[in-house]
């Protein structure tokens, strides 16, 4: 099989962590297919392609098919690589990917704000910015029925809902569930002479980190920290953030003690962050799968989290939940976590437990290899998780 994997549209968040999973993965696979992968500014910067057999050729795209600005010279480049390569199939990790190849063409998609038009993430939007992101998820939609035939989703509950909620054909729709990069598995990361080790400053005595390696996306509820550290005043609790300065500034534009914020940091980076750290905090209001849980659960750090049922379908009874609206609760079930190390304990055990059901980073890369075999066959029932 000739296939091209498409990440020309990735640049942040947990997509372009995926796409770097499975790209990596993929060396590890032997096969005798023919890889021809389009990389974007982002996965470049993060791809080591002197590691890759002579089965794997790499295209830089230098803009995203996203930006109307450059979309139709993008789109041009990608029909031109296209007719060169004639590849059987198209994988594009993440979608919309804002181009139809002529091959059969399977989409990732994993963006909550299309298919959960009710979300209560939308109302702590301001009203010109929720008709924009309503607006944007009607974009979105368009794009997705328009330019691919196939497509992956990471929960069952994702697949009934752009079932439901955009109209796509429920029997072209397969699960394939998210993970922690395989980069967790390998304790050099957590080395501090290692050269991807990233160095947080010394830690108090009494201090407990709280990390969410995230994007500033309006879902993420960054702000309610600021409501959340006066509460905290009595205890030493600090938030390890990764904000790049502009969004930083625009959440916390007070100075304050109690963050620490790394800025975008590289993949690589990111197990010596929770290994640092002693508990996850993640206060989001919307996710299709969010990689930060079973990040965490490899890390064995506790997890802290919003009560919605995103949150417990993948985490179950390993985190304790709040209202991420609330936070007073908030605050309350920090304190609870920080002084009891038996409840820590516990979260950590259960933790481990729920990690066994998810799939590896290997099992990841064979379920989306075998499910393009499978569609270039025309045999998809068996794709099924």
């Amino acid at each position: 099989m000739k296939l091209i994997i498409n990440t020309s549209n990735l640049y942040v968040g947990g997509g372009l962590q995926v796409a770097l999973s499975f790209i990596n993965e993929l060396r590890e696979i032997k096969s005798t297919h023919e890889y021809h992968i389009f990389l974007s500014q982002a996965t470049d910067k993060q791809i080591d392609k002197s590691l890759f057999s002579d089965n794997f050729h790499f295209y830089l795209i230098n803009r995203s098919p996203a930006s109307l600005k450059t979309r139709k010279q993008i789109v041009a480049q990608l029909n031109a690589l296209e007719e060169e390569i004639k590849p059987d199939v198209v994988f594009s990790v993440f979608g919309p990917s804002y181009w139809k190849p002529k091959a059969k063409h399977v989409m990732g998609f994993a963006d909550g704000w299309v298919y959960n038009p009710e979300s209560v993430a939308y109302s702590r939007l301001p009203l010109f910015r929720r008709l924009k992101m309503r607006l944007h998820g009607k974009y979105k939609s368009y794009y997705l029925k328009k330019d691919a035939e196939f497509f992956v989703v990471e929960t069952n509950d994702a697949k009934n809902k752009l079932t439901n909620v955009v109209g796509l054909s429920k029997s072209n729709i397969f699960v394939v569930g998210n993970t922690y990069s395989k980069i967790f598995d390998d304790e050099n990361y957590v080395n501090p002479d290692n050269e991807s080790y990233l160095h947080l400053p010394a830690k108090e005595d009494d201090e407990f980190r709280l990390v969410y390696i995230a994007h500033n996306h309006a879902n993420k509820n960054l702000q309610v920290i600021n409501e959340v550290i006066p509460l905290l005043e009595n205890h030493n609790v600090k938030f390890v953030l990764t904000l790049d300065e502009q969004s930083y500034q625009g959440i916390f534009p007070t100075p304050t003690e109690h963050i620490i914020d790394l800025g975008p940091i590289a993949q690589n980076a990111c197990p010596s962050v929770y290994a640092q750290s002693d508990a996850l905090f993640a206060p989001t209001l919307l996710e299709t799968f969010s990689a930060a849980y079973p990040e965490a659960m490899k890390m064995e750090k506790p997890i802290l989290t919003s009560g919605y049922s995103f949150a417990r379908d993948i985490c179950q009874d390993a985190a304790i939940y709040f209202d991420p609206l609330n936070p007073k609760e908030i605050a309350k079930k920090i304190i609870t976590l920080k002084e009891n190390k038996t409840l820590q304990k516990e979260l950590i055990l259960k933790g481990k437990e729920r990690l066994q059901s998810f799939e590896t980073a290997t099992s990841r890369a064979e379920k989306y290899i075998t499910l393009c075999e499978n569609i270039l066959q025309g045999e998809t029932k068996n794709v099924q998780k």
